[in-house]
């Protein structure tokens, strides 16, 4: 499953970026900035990352639980720097860069809850 999350993770996250990308380099050349490749990696390495503390950490209960709380305070600290380093070095234009960011925050989210249903599903059939 790890191996399965980490592929359908990357192929989404690096065609997605990547188009969005293009399409902006090509067509809407007023939203293009030279950072934006920074947004798709951003979250390609935090969802490596994720995967990476998962699959270390396993187990049931309070370390799951644990797990997740640290995932989720690692990937906003990592999503905040981004954020205000892009903010201050690259000065993106505005609109572009809060369209590209929660494009790809938003799936990342949704990869992520599919993965993590399918996995908590598997687990109960396993425990019944």
């Amino acid at each position: 499953m790890t191996k399965k999350f980490l592929l359908i993770l990357s192929v989404f996250i690096l065609v997605v970026g990547g188009g969005w990308g293009l399409l902006m380099y090509f067509f809407i050349p007023g939203w293009w900035f030279s950072a934006y490749p920074v947004i798709p990696l951003t979250f390609l390495l935090i969802g490596l990352l994720e995967i990476f503390l998962v699959h270390r950490r396993g187990g049931n209960g309070h370390k799951v639980l644990n797990s997740m709380l640290i995932q989720r305070l690692i990937r906003w600290g990592i999503v905040l720097t981004v954020l205000l380093l892009l903010i201050k070095m690259a000065q993106p234009p505005k609109v572009s860069f809060i369209v590209s960011f929660m494009m790809m925050y938003m799936i990342y989210a949704v990869i992520e809850i599919v993965f993590v249903s399918r996995i908590v599903k598997k687990k109960d059939a396993k425990d019944k």
